[in-house]
């Protein structure tokens, strides 16, 4: 199936709701994945640590006195180190930047990715949410 014809998910998905609707709603999810899966579409689990540049980590919360401060405002008691350079791409762009304030807190900056691939954030315009009704 090279085509995704939304409609007939969205009346899988529909049919499959009201079918449920009186039975076991904890059941919903995996009786909408077998009915799609019935109809011919695959169903592929999404892995959202591989968006990151740094896989799979744990993190802990970083809480407000963690954070590094810039007591001027203006960055002159940090210091900036740039991680490994290139990555998969064939340029010499940093993969991290870790930035340090002068009390030696830190934050270490990644690429924004999607995909796996390295984007760049552009404003939302009345296409990218529809027509206001």
């Amino acid at each position: 199936m090279s085509r995704i014809d939304v409609a007939a998910i969205e009346r899988i998905v529909a049919n499959t709701i009201v079918e449920t609707a009186r039975g076991d709603p904890d059941a919903l999810a995996s009786r909408i994945v077998a009915a799609l899966a019935e109809a011919g579409y695959r169903i592929a689990a999404v892995n959202l640590a591989k968006d990151t540049a740094l896989g799979r980590q744990p993190f802990e919360e970083l809480t407000p006195e963690m954070r590094p401060q810039d007591t001027y405002g203006d960055g002159r008691d940090w210091t900036f180190r740039t991680g490994e350079h290139g990555g998969d791409e064939p340029d010499n762009m940093p993969q991290t930047i870790k930035a340090t304030d002068a009390a030696g807190r830190s934050a270490i900056y990644v690429p924004l990715t999607r995909g796996g691939k390295i984007g760049v954030p552009r404003p939302c315009s009345a296409d990218d949410h529809g027509s206001p009704a």
